[in-house]
């Protein structure tokens, strides 16, 4: 049962034609890259998982969200076929391992949602928040890091999301 998308030749191609010479610098190991997709792989389906359509092909007991049936193309106007993996999914998911692997975690941080530090002053300690009635998100979703490389690759196949002005799919004539 495969554990994330993409492959290492893959994601070697990938990045060595975008000229990301991080993922192939010395002293980076396969492990390591391959830790880095398992990490992006599952932070793409929390993320993203529940604007893909469809559903998965082999049930709960398949381990991410590809492949799935149901799902279909906006850009194209096709469905995707339920044995196939979109290169859209597999592109997405090199471009959140090299972050990965730039830095761990960094997909899926830890946040504590709440009231922020707007302004805080030393001398007789003053302190100033804002929160989620000051246009602040208050969802821990709101607070991921967007990369846009992965927006851009996902936009043709995601359905439109119910929050957020920067979620979408665009259909080209």
């Amino acid at each position: 049962m495969a554990d994330h998308y993409g492959d290492l030749p893959g994601a070697a191609a990938y990045h060595d034609a975008r000229g990301n010479t991080a993922w192939s610098a010395a002293g980076v190991t396969d492990p390591q890259r391959v830790a880095a997709l398992v990490r992006a792989s599952s932070a793409l389906d929390g993320i993203y998982g529940d604007r893909f359509a469809g559903r998965k092909t082999g049930g709960r007991t398949q381990a991410l969200a590809w492949p799935r049936t149901g799902a279909f193309d906006h850009c194209a106007g096709e469905d995707i076929p339920s044995d196939e993996i979109p290169q859209e999914v597999v592109n997405a998911g090199y471009e959140l391992a090299l972050a990965e692997l730039l830095q761990p975690g960094s997909s899926s941080p830890t946040v504590t949602p709440g009231r922020l530090v707007k302004r805080q002053k030393v001398d007789t300690i003053e302190r100033e928040f804002f929160g989620p009635n000051d246009g602040v998100p208050s969802a821990a979703d709101d607070m991921r890091p967007m990369l846009m490389s992965v927006e851009d690759a996902l936009r043709c196949i995601l359905r439109p999301a119910s929050r957020g002005a920067l979620h979408g799919f665009v259909a080209r004539a």
